[in-house]
């Protein structure tokens, strides 16, 4: 047992490897997504979290498709909202 954790052969040396163009561009791309998708959540989130604070406490005020497009525009900045959010509860 752990008698193949000790390798007699050399590892090969792949500090100067690099990507292909292709490998490289969809790895850009796949960051992009990435990124987008995080993005996206962040305005669905805080577009949500605004739509309940419009609303009130208890919901008393309705919430009509023109408060939903407003919160969808406002929430474009959610780094912003969150931390007016976070200071204002």
């Amino acid at each position: 047992m752990g008698a193949n954790l000790s390798l007699q052969e050399k590892f090969a040396d792949t500090r100067n490897a690099t990507l292909a163009a292709h490998d490289r561009d969809a790895d850009i791309i796949m960051g992009a997504v990435w990124g987008g998708s995080f993005y996206a959540i962040g305005m669905i989130f805080c577009a949500v979290q605004l739509l309940a604070r419009w609303s009130g406490k208890h919901g008393e005020r309705g919430v009509n498709m023109f408060s939903v497009l407003a919160a969808f525009i406002v929430s474009v900045g959610w780094p912003l909202i969150l931390i007016y959010l976070a200071r204002s509860a």
